[in-house]
């Protein structure tokens, strides 16, 4: 598990420009990942050699450009659904040199479709879709690829539930809870949660056979 040399590593190996993409993300509220959760990913991209990657919800761009900015091999597709970020994550992209790395798609998640095959799909996009973003993109995910889903415990909320005042968000977050139990259970994928780095992360991989 990554631990604070490797989130320092990543503060010092940012440019000015990505921690200035960085500040103004968390300023203005816009969802980034955090700093131990960008670790474990990048970690993970590094130690398994991941080259084409798949990100649901690109917001600012700020994990896109993280993630590139490891090997200049790696090539990313990238969706987002919001016209402002997408514009935004277009600018950043290209100020940081990386817009032959990242393609950055417009529109729906639901929406796209593509024969490319990936060795990471990085979803951090609508919670309450995860189940149903896993089921669409799994055709596209490498025999020996990773699916590592972000915010899986959601600010510690699965723990309390029950006392979550807003009906819609007890809703979402039991709508998390049943997509962990469910992929649990699938006897499709080998899981590993780690409830206790960023925001909670979840990594899928398909179950070899005879396991």
């Amino acid at each position: 598990m990554p631990g604070l040399h490797h989130i320092r590593q990543i503060d010092d190996a940012m440019s000015f420009e990505t921690k200035q993409i960085k500040e103004k993300a968390l300023k203005e509220g816009v969802p980034i990942i955090k700093d131990e959760g960008l670790a474990f990913l990048l970690n993970w991209i590094k130690e398994k050699g991941c080259k084409d990657i798949l990100e649901l919800g690109t917001a600012v761009g700020y994990s896109a450009i993280q993630m590139a900015g490891l090997d200049e091999d790696i090539h990313i597709d990238t969706l987002e659904k919001v016209k402002e970020m997408y514009d935004q994550a277009i600018r950043n992209i290209a100020e940081e040199g990386l817009s032959g790395q990242i393609d950055v798609h417009f529109g729906a998640i639901e929406d796209y479709a593509t024969d490319r095959m990936y060795d990471l799909i990085f979803v951090d996009a609508a919670k309450a879709q995860y189940g149903r973003y896993m089921e669409q993109f799994l055709p596209n995910l490498k025999k020996d690829g990773a699916m590592i889903f972000d915010n899986t415990v959601f600010h510690g909320l699965i723990w309390d539930v029950e006392n979550i005042g807003s009906r819609n968000l007890r809703n979402l977050v039991r709508k998390i809870i049943k997509f962990r139990e469910f992929v649990h259970n699938d006897d499709r994928f080998d899981i590993m949660m780690f409830d206790n780095i960023g925001d909670g992360i979840l990594v899928l991989t398909w179950r070899k056979s005879g396991t």
